[in-house]
């Protein structure tokens, strides 16, 4: 009789335990769970050696989907919270011991949220891509390539090791690359792009205004900027070890050349307006019209 009293109770909490479950797993074997959003939506999502691909949707959820491809989803701890309109979501690998041998593919990592979005993502070893987003981006990844498309507010990019393809943005960019062909296209207001190693090609769009001092440096490798015939920017241009060619009218400030300080050319497109510094160690600068 003791027994048959409590077995309510136990009844009633085991059949919540499968409901949570199931909120976060399929029948495929993919993890996957959505979060309602009611306002502007915020997102921190961190996926370790997994890719991740964040895009957005005619939605008023995040949708988050882990395909475990060819891992074990046992290998692998899921950290994940909402707080009101906030969601933050962790893929970390387990420590373990021994020695894989063969091929395999890690996981991906798919979320699709509402246009409207605040973004912290991060990678270490794995390609990042974003579209479709307007808000501000904070992107992270240590080893791996970066798509970001179609893009409209502030995009703050560091990443250690991949190509950078980052296109149709719309306002602001800071990118900081060490190691790997970056091509940059978009309508800014201000940007800081550098490239340590690697070509760097950079266009500023039709509808362009800089609003703050701008700059563009490669370490090592060529840069190659297009600018709009109509911008309005005061010129400076610099490389230790190349050329530079500028295709633009310019009125010339001062143009200097020397075998130990490099190549100088100072100037302004259209009157002038804020200063945009164009710079490279070693490497040609071109300077390209539209």
């Amino acid at each position: 009789m003791r027994m048959l009293r409590y077995a309510p109770a136990a009844l009633l909490l085991l059949a919540f335990l499968p409901a949570a479950h199931v909120s976060a797993q399929s029948d495929n074997g993919q993890w996957q769970k959505s979060y309602t959003i009611s306002g502007k939506a915020s997102l921190n999502v961190s996926t370790g050696d997994a890719s991740l691909h964040v895009s957005s949707c005619s939605c008023s959820t995040i949708h988050i989907v882990v395909d475990w491809r060819d891992r074990r989803p046992s290998d692998f701890a899921v950290t994940e919270f909402q707080s009101g309109d906030h969601v933050s979501f962790e893929l970390k690998e387990k420590e373990h011991f021994g020695i894989h041998i063969g091929n395999w593919r890690s996981p991906q990592v798919t979320v699709e949220t509402p246009t409207s979005l605040d973004l912290q993502a991060r990678t270490s070893d794995g390609a990042l891509r974003v579209n479709g987003i307007q808000g501000t981006l904070e992107l992270h990844t240590s080893d791996g390539a970066v798509d970001v498309s179609d893009i409209a507010g502030s995009v703050r990019l560091t990443a250690s090791d991949g190509a950078i393809h980052i296109q149709n943005v719309t306002g602001t960019l800071e990118s900081r690359s060490s190691d790997g062909h970056a091509t940059i296209d978009g309508k800014f207001t201000a940007l800081q792009v550098h490239v340590s190693d690697g070509r760097l090609d950079v266009t500023l769009n039709e509808g362009s205004q800089l609003s703050a001092a701008s700059r563009i440096e490669g370490s090592d490798g060529s840069v190659t900027v297009r600018l709009p015939r109509t911008l309005a920017a005061d010129l400076d241009v610099h490389t230790s070890d190349g050329g530079i060619k500028c295709d633009l009218p310019l009125t010339m400030n001062g143009y200097d050349s020397s075998h130990n300080g490099g190549h100088n050319l100072r100037g302004h497109l259209n009157s002038g307006g804020v200063p945009l510094e164009i710079h490279t160690s070693d490497g040609n600068v071109t300077i390209e019209s539209l």
